[in-house]
């Protein structure tokens, strides 16, 4: 009964009535003064504030036909104010409660006010930022400021910039100037800051790091602090899933299309980069999970802009890659398309040695060689039905198309030659979301209604020929799996006068149906093989719910704690037999986030959430996967959630160092295990009650060492320990794991259009589940050259030059040690061009539809 009374009680919200209108207009009058103006002039709301707080603080403004909200929002402008509204009660204040602030008015050569100037407060010593502000339609600023003394910076499009070292207090007026001149007293040094900390994710500013100009999405990711970046996949470090999304967009695609995406993504088209390794209660009670969040500059002027990309690159074979991409903006449509397609060739090599206790060892040697060809699609259409309206539907489309050949050689006392032949087959996904949202009243309270679709076609075909001592053996076998989910998600984003809540509910069906056809070879013909054929279909249902509340408990602490709840019900049936089996579950799930502001703009922060890892589809499906016509995998339907918590402690000097200490607790997890059947068969399968324990730190130190040279280097280190609950034969792991990475950056000319880049990381030992990696390392060097006004810019990479990424891992078993080596060959030099067109300044579209089930399909 409290779990629906809970649910019930966040459906809960209170709408906005309609307001009077008035119309003022205001010259360098006081904001104490407006305040009191427009509070005798309002019939239904009585204004709230502090008159000596506000009195330094005056306002040029002309209002016509505002409601009292939308007034005060307009006279506040760019100061560092706050308005809440509580009923019939409107309550302003100063965020910024310093005692001194710098006061001045800015005037252009004919003494006439210049309007929307950007006001920087810097420290003297260094550059770095303090403060800042922009001015009014009067030209006048006010920004609060703790120091006696700074470097004002005042900058406006059409003058040059000015600099003066002044002392805090009213400075009076400031003349600009539109000729260019020298500075003579002021040397600027230092550089803008990359990193910030809000409550809950790290943030790094793109738009701040000259260096990351023309890159792409992945390039500009292997910058970010906390983030890895593989093969072109980009993960959390530390994280087992990591969801990607773009404005809060998560990327619903396979993880070749994430890479396409992200491929397509320019640098200087990026604001930031948001990591969250802790995600509070808005976001799914996933294990060990964490988000990556991208969001793209949004530009105000309107039309047409796009940009087409080709990279070539070349090692053992060729492979292209193509990314297209069209942006239109008016005043009521945005449209956002892109078009991707790659040509590849995929060269595995993989070595694997079991080596028993007896002293007889099993091994296997498998080369894959795989035409691949991939292409994708995505648009997104949004409608400004009115000022409070929006309207959008987005979609994707992927699909690639592959033909492997296996070709498997492996001593076992006997000697088996294998090989396996996949014909061609086309894979696809589509994801389709509606969504609207609405403003519910002028203070930017919000409803967001998102449904989601989401379907996946996975068919394969192979053929298994295995040859043990001239005796020839065949097998076949054909599979589909199709993956559907309808998802619907209401969330409330709610302002109110001490504290920000977000709530919401959701609910998601997912239906994922598999099928195998396995067919023998014998006396000449292919026999239908009905004992090991089966079809499984897996279906599930989850309804959650969730409040988190985001409160300012003093100038400096931010506190943000979140409770969400999630039931499940789940049915798996093995069609071909008739056996289905059902279960469900539910279960709260606690976040909490604290954020203290320290002194010279460093940050100190602890963050805290609990989560579920429910299986993966293909781990509870129980029919049989042939590697060889003796080998196999196979599923267990009776796999039960995991469960984890997670726990960090971060801290951020604000002149680069970024450190986290971390840990992360999970018991009931997935792991995986080897056995030999008598005939001498390999089977792997899942098994539950896995327990880990990981404890570690990792820094990271981002700086710009020279104007022309920046360092960017970090490490981790963590003990981690793990074993299972039950009884098996696999072994407990334990021991210290690290890491170290590093990159340097060069501009090589004046323009800054020339940079060069040496980027090296080496792993000197990794554990994750039952698994022990041995060390390796990756070197990658780049140069970046932008022209024609950065419209067209071109890039030239060098990969694993010295073939160094190559993965070695170890499992035990307690009657033998697995040892396997794995070589996707990294290496490759590439060249990349992208051209620009049309206008720099169009909006992009993104919208967040918040569903990452999909992740589990694999």
């Amino acid at each position: 009964m409290r779990k629906h009374l809970f649910l019930g009680i966040l459906l809960l919200i209170v709408c906005g009535v309609q307001a009077q209108h008035i119309t003022r207009n205001y010259n360098k009058t006081s904001l104490p003064h407006v305040l009191t103006d427009i509070d005798n002039a309002s019939q239904r709301y009585t204004i709230n504030f502090i008159y000596n707080e506000l009195e330094d603080f005056t306002v040029t403004v002309n209002l016509r036909n505002r409601t009292v909200p939308e007034a005060i929002r307009e006279v506040l402008g760019f100061y560092p104010m706050r308005m809440t509204v509580s009923d019939s009660l409107i309550f302003v204040e100063c965020t910024q409660k310093v005692p001194t602030k710098v006061i001045g008015h800015i005037v252009d050569q004919h003494n006439q006010p210049v309007p929307f100037a950007n006001v920087a407060l810097l420290n003297p010593s260094d550059s770095s930022f303090i403060n800042g502000g922009v001015t009014n339609n009067g030209g006048d600023f006010v920004i609060p400021c703790s120091q006696r003394k700074v470097l004002l910076r005042v900058s406006f499009v059409g003058f040059a910039i000015y600099y003066k070292l002044i002392n805090v207090g009213n400075i009076g007026t400031i003349r600009m100037k539109t000729e260019p001149y020298t500075l003579k007293s002021v040397t600027v040094k230092g550089m803008r800051r990359v990193i910030k900390n809000d409550v809950d994710r790290l943030q790094y500013l793109v738009s701040n790091d000259p260096f990351s100009k023309g890159m792409n999405g992945i390039e500009v990711m292997g910058r970010v602090p906390m983030l890895n970046v593989s093969d072109e996949s980009v993960s959390i470090i530390g994280k087992g899933i990591t969801h990607i999304m773009l404005d809060g967009l998560i990327l619903e695609m396979t993880a070749d299309a994430v890479k396409a995406k992200l491929r397509s993504l320019k640098a200087e088209d990026i604001e930031r980069i948001e990591v969250i390794t802790i995600p509070p209660a808005k976001y799914k009670a996933e294990a060990n999970a964490g988000y990556i969040n991208i969001v793209m500059k949004r530009d105000q002027s309107k039309g047409w802009s796009g940009s087409i990309s080709e990279e070539v690159q070349r090692q053992y074979r060729g492979r292209y890659f193509q990314d297209i991409n069209l942006n239109y903006a008016s005043r009521k449509l945005e449209l956002s398309t892109g078009l991707g397609m790659s040509l590849d060739k995929v060269i595995n090599d993989s070595y694997s040695v079991y080596d028993f206790k007896d002293g007889h060892q099993r091994s296997t040697r498998k080369r894959t060689i795989a035409p691949w060809s991939s292409y994708n699609a995505d648009a997104i259409v949004k409608y400004h039905a009115t000022k409070r309206l929006e309207l959008g539907v987005m979609t994707s489309f992927y699909t690639d198309h592959t033909s492997p050949d296996h070709t498997f050689v492996s001593i076992n006392r006997d000697t088996t030659f294998t090989t396996a032949h996949a014909p061609a087959v086309w894979n696809n996904n589509i994801s389709t979301t509606l969504y609207a949202e609405y403003k519910l009243d002028s203070l930017e309270k919000t409803l967001n209604v998102n449904y989601n679709f989401f379907n996946s076609n996975a068919p394969t075909q192979s053929e298994n020929v295995s040859v043990t001592n001239g005796i020839t053996e065949s097998l076949r076998n054909k599979s589909k799996a199709n993956y559907k989910i309808n998802a619907l998600k209401l969330d409330f984003s709610l302002p109110f006068k001490h504290l920000y809540m977000e709530t919401g509910t959701s609910f998601s069906a997912i239906r994922n149906k598999t099928s195998l056809m396995l067919e023998n070879f014998a006396n000449g013909q292919w026999k239908y093989n009905a004992a090991e054929s089966n079809e499984f279909l897996y279906k599930e249902r989850t309804l959650a719910a969730y409040l988190s509340v985001k409160k300012q408990l003093t100038e400096k602490l931010q506190v943000q704690a979140g409770l969400r709840y999630e039931h499940t019900w789940t049915e798996s049936n093995q069609l071909t037999q008739g056996q289905i089996s059902r279960s469900h579950y539910g279960r709260f799930y606690p976040t909490l986030h604290l954020n203290w502001q320290l002194k010279g703009n460093q940050n100190l922060a602890f963050a805290a959430n609990w989560g579920i890892e429910r299986p993966d589809f293909n781990d509870l499906n129980p029919f049989r996967i042939y590697t060889s016509t003796t080998d196999y995998m196979t599923g267990n339907p009776y796999l039960a959630a995991a469960y984890t918590r997670n726990m960090e402690i971060n801290y951020s000097n604000g002149k680069g160092l970024y450190a986290v200490l971390y840990s992360s607790h999970g018991k009931g997890e997935t792991g995986w295990r080897t056995t030999f059947l008598a005939n001498g068969s390999q089977v792997t399968g899942p098994y539950d009650g896995l327990r880990h324990e990981k404890t570690g730190i990792y820094a990271n130190y981002n700086r710009n060492v020279l104007t022309w040279l920046n360092l960017n280097i970090g490490g981790e280190v963590y003990y981690y320990d793990s074993h299972s609950d039950y009884r098996t034969d696999v072994l407990q792991i334990h021991g210290w794991g690290k890491r170290a990475e590093g990159s340097l950056s060069f501009m090589l000319n004046h323009q800054k259009t020339l940079i060069a880049e040496v980027n090296y990381r080496h792993r000197f030992r990794e554990y994750f589940a039952q698994t022990q990696s041995d060390s390796y390392a990756y070197l990658r060097m780049s140069l970046k050259y932008s022209c024609l006004d950065d419209r067209l810019k071109i890039s030239f990479t060098i990969s694993d030059p010295f073939h160094q990424n190559i993965n070695r891992n170890t499992i035990f078993y307690q009657e033998y040690t697995n040892t396997n080596q794995f070589d996707n060959h990294s290496r490759y030099i590439g060249l990349r061009a992208t051209w620009s067109f049309g206008g720099k300044q169009v909006h992009r579209t993104y919208h967040d539809n918040r569903d990452t089930e999909s992740q589990r399909a694999k």
